[in-house]
């Protein structure tokens, strides 16, 4: 690959005198060698970039497109894994080639390291090195400024024939011309041909304004959005980064100028996340980081048959509870109740009402609300008559399976239907007409008052319906039936 006289990084680094050596860059001979190797290595990148059509890296993630010589970065960017465990980023149309043949440098310790040169012309370059690698990055740019990244996150930004550089926490070696300098964390340096470099404070760092912190997947995934933070002054853009919260891996990243956060992060698990936000000045480079952002996404076990809806809300019957996962540190309560307890505790329905139940974090300020409902079952019971006496009278048993509205059962669930007189189950013959089911149970000898049951369960014992009569015992009087009250159209009820 040809480099135009323009482009390409001067081939002479002079040795500055001992007085103009910068203060605070350690012992001298460590200065030499590095010079001496910052010299040697643009001799050979000079090399390098002859042969660079064969020797270019492919990215591991985005594109590059080929306009002849020219090697431009797509639409999402480029992002390559050097050996070593370097990694480095182009943004988005950046123009940068990436030289696959490493130079040996002398860095840290005298330790020679494999150093990968990038030469970036316009555009945004991150690099990120961590503390296990053992590869180092030589990025080239406008203004004959060469940086060398050894450890650590820094940004290299080309605007024209000027150069910005940038380091999150370890200092960086940047030569100009015959110039050697550190730059220490913090600041951004601005390097022009000709000039002496000037430093400016980094864009201050958002705070968050809005934005719920506990999230609840159902049935297995959360959606979480709207956020929104304070604007920045010196913003152009702002990056927006959510992380797992335990690894620090990188779920999903957000670039855009609104101050607020709406539907473009993923779906996600249960779990405990990380959202932090920065804003990108007009030169591209990075502010500071917001404080994170910790988001708890809960997830929910349920009992079989119960069933999801919309907005948060859970059919379940009364003798089924809910429980949670990923709930440690968090309390639950019942929307009725002033006292709290472990949101790992199973929870059920109140007295047989819709119940709200609130998920909070320790200090009470957010709070995540889901609905306990009763299930209506499509299932009806009916035992009477509501008046009988035996030995002069039997009972009616019904059992319809549908409702008004024509709901079934679904699917999987596998009905048992059990007569009981007392406590003990009663055989029946049953005379089964499509969805209604009838029977008649004869009088039964015995003392006493007893209780005729009518019970319709799941293959779990969850109950579908159920209604009883209390039949009175008499040999020659009739006297009319006491029973508990039971509700006709709401059989399930008690």
């Amino acid at each position: 690959m040809r480099v135009s006289n323009h482009a390409r990084p001067s081939l002479s680094v002079q040795m500055p005198p001992r007085s103009r050596m910068p203060r605070g860059l350690g012992l001298a001979p460590r200065w030499v060698l590095v010079a001496a190797t910052l010299s040697a290595v643009l001799v050979s990148w000079v090399f390098a970039q002859q042969v660079s059509a064969e020797t270019d890296w492919v990215p591991s993630q985005g594109t590059v497109v080929s306009d002849g010589a020219r090697k431009i970065a797509g639409a999402r960017g480029a992002q390559y894994q050097l050996p070593g465990g370097a990694i480095i980023t182009l943004s988005p149309a950046s123009e940068a080639t990436v030289i696959a043949k490493p130079q040996i440098l002398i860095l840290t310790g005298g330790k020679q390291t494999p150093t990968y040169s990038v030469y970036l012309k316009s555009g945004r370059l991150d690099v990120s090195i961590p503390a296990s690698a053992s590869s180092a990055v030589l990025v080239a740019g406008p203004a004959d400024v060469k940086v060398v990244c050894e450890k650590g996150t820094s940004v290299v930004s080309a605007v024209g024939r000027s150069s910005f550089v940038w380091t999150e926490k370890y200092p960086l070696l940047v030569s100009q011309k015959e110039r050697l300098s550190r730059l220490k964390p913090g600041p951004v340096r601005k390097y022009t041909p000709n000039a002496t470099p000037v430093d400016y404070k980094s864009a201050e760092a958002p705070r968050w304004l809005t934005g719920r912190r506990i999230w609840l997947a159902m049935p297995d995934r959360a959606k979480v959005s709207d956020f929104s933070w304070s604007p920045v002054a010196e913003a152009a853009t702002y990056q927006v980064e959510l992380r797992e919260e335990a690894t620090g891996k990188l779920i999903a990243e957000s670039d855009q100028k609104e101050t607020t956060l709406h539907e473009v992060l993923p779906m996600l698990g249960p779990g405990n996340y990380q959202l932090v936000v920065r804003a990108i000045d007009g030169n591209n480079m990075p502010g500071n980081l917001s404080s994170p952002l910790l988001l708890r996404v809960v997830g929910v076990d349920v009992p079989a048959g119960a069933r999801l809806q919309p907005g948060a809300r859970i059919e379940i019957s009364e003798s089924q509870t809910i429980q949670l996962r990923n709930a440690a540190g968090l309390s639950l309560r019942r929307a009725s109740e002033r006292r709290s307890r472990p949101a790992s505790e199973p929870i059920g329905i109140l007295n047989g009402n819709p119940t709200p139940l609130l998920i909070q974090g320790s200090d009470g300020s957010d709070a995540c609300l889901v609905w306990l409902l009763p299930k209506k079952s499509p299932v009806a019971a009916y035992v009477g008559p509501k008046w009988a006496i035996w030995p002069h009278e039997s009972v009616d048993l019904e059992v319809r399976w549908t409702d008004t509205n024509g709901r079934r059962l679904p699917d999987g669930v596998e009905p048992t239907v059990t007569v009981y007189v007392g406590l003990e189950p009663v055989d029946v013959t049953w005379d089964k007409e499509n969805d209604v089911w009838h029977a008649h149970l004869d009088p039964r000898p015995g003392q006493g008052p007893c209780v005729v049951r009518l019970e319709i369960r799941d293959q779990t014992g969850v109950i579908l319906a159920r209604d009883f009569v209390e039949v009175q015992r008499r040999r020659e009087h009739r006297y009319r039936y006491w029973a508990a009250s039971v509700n006709p159209t709401n059989p399930t009820a008690q």
